[in-house]
């Protein structure tokens, strides 16, 4: 419960919004004008704005204009989508991300407590063991061995599922007869991937709930709740985010690893919310 807070109207958060507008504005005019320097001068340019730009990412997310504690955000992001469909309702967290030049782009996955929708994952295995494993422990949406393989590849079962996994006697098989249908979706398993071992029941363990996520850009954007969650979920959801941010960082090869700027709560049809997050 926040005390003592004044929630700013929509003019004050439109302001805000204008002025960053008018000052991202001025710098784009400022590098048209600078087309023209030295490739020195360039690069000296470069260096600069890299400074900035990691001056920027450790500064406190309150000092933003366009801060809002979390609760306070959630409120006017689920005001903005009533009369949505709630299947466009969903929560979108964005974190920038300064990086040396050579950085490998951050990834990694992330375990949600509360997952925006179930995770359907297929099993392809010739081991009656591990298949009845899948079938009875996690109830896979879908398990089979070389029979299946042949009604995916002549269109007897749709390929609906988010997530495959395989044990080494059939990964070949997998990729020789349906790697053109299951590797344009992303779902073929893969040794290199993790999604082939021999024995599947700890992968299985880690897979539900579990997204995947990358650095695209400057930036990792991640769908993180819907809006007809509680606050608590969001929290809760956000903090798992939290972690396998940071987890991604430690685990990058680079001799300067990346960090973490400023996060932005959105959602569907709303505006962009700076929030507490790195």
């Amino acid at each position: 419960m926040m005390i003592g807070l004044i929630p700013p109207s929509r003019f004050q958060l439109f302001g805000a919004t204008s002025r960053c507008l008018f000052h991202t504005a001025t710098l784009l005019k400022v590098e048209e004008s600078g087309s023209k320097l030295t490739k020195e001068q360039l690069k000296k340019r470069e260096v600069r704005r890299a400074a900035r730009r990691k001056v920027e990412a450790k500064k406190p997310a309150h000092t933003h204009p366009l801060y809002l504690p979390i609760p306070l955000a959630l409120r006017y992001l689920r005001a903005v989508e009533v009369g949505y469909p709630a299947s466009q309702q969903v929560i979108t967290a964005t974190t920038s991300v300064v990086a040396d030049r050579g950085n490998p782009p951050l990834a990694g996955n992330v375990s949600l407590p509360s997952p925006l929708k179930d995770v359907l994952v297929a099993v392809f295995s010739n081991d009656d063991q591990q298949l009845s494993m899948a079938k009875k422990k996690f109830r896979c949406h879908l398990v089979g061995g070389s029979d299946t393989i042949s009604k995916i590849k002549q269109g007897e079962i749709l390929v609906d599922f988010d997530k495959a996994f395989a044990t080494p006697d059939i990964a070949q098989e997998l990729t020789s007869q349906v790697a053109r249908i299951l590797g344009p979706r992303q779902v073929l398993p893969m040794a290199k991937r993790g999604t082939v071992a021999p024995d599947l029941e700890p992968i299985l363990k880690n897979s539900f709930g579990s997204i995947p996520f990358r650095q695209k850009g400057n930036s990792i954007s991640l769908a993180v709740a819907k809006c007809d969650f509680s606050d608590r979920q969001v929290l809760e959801n956000l903090l798992s985010v939290q972690t396998a941010f940071k987890e991604a960082v430690s685990n990058q090869k680079a001799k300067r690893p990346s960090i973490l700027g400023r996060t932005t709560l959105t959602t569907t049809h709303g505006p962009g919310i700076v929030i507490d997050l790195v």
